[in-house]
């Protein structure tokens, strides 16, 4: 059995934008969630003098942004046998909207939990 469920937030002020979609799989007597959550939000906004020159004012004037950031995680619940692995992004980006610039801010995660059978088998 195959469970989708899709949800797209958006702010008010367009400036935060939340996609998640979460789905469940059940093969046998494993069940695994899996979560994908991208979240974008705008950060700062600078009116560009004019579009046609627009990379080269934004290597000039604006300070670099730090590299992306990437976290995996992996837990293992002894107790229950169950797993969870979390693969995290975390960046920015530049949008030129017009004559505006927008630095954007996202944060990628993607987040799979294997949960074991109830009763499982005693090995031998």
């Amino acid at each position: 059995m195959r469970e989708i469920v899709v949800r797209n937030l958006t702010s008010t002020d367009w400036l935060k934008r939340d996609c998640v979609v979460t789905e469940l799989v059940k093969q046998g007597d494993f069940a695994t969630r899996i979560l994908r959550r991208c979240t974008y939000r705008v950060e700062s906004q600078t009116a560009l003098p004019s579009t046609e020159d627009s990379v080269v004012w934004a290597e000039r004037t604006l300070a670099p942004l730090p590299p992306r950031q990437v976290f995996v995680t992996k837990d293992l619940d002894p107790e229950t046998g169950g797993e969870r692995v979390v693969y995290k992004v975390l960046g920015h980006f530049y949008v030129v909207w017009g004559r505006d610039l927008l630095c954007v801010g996202y944060r990628h995660i993607l987040a799979m939990d294997v949960e074991a059978p109830e009763d499982p088998a005693e090995p031998e």
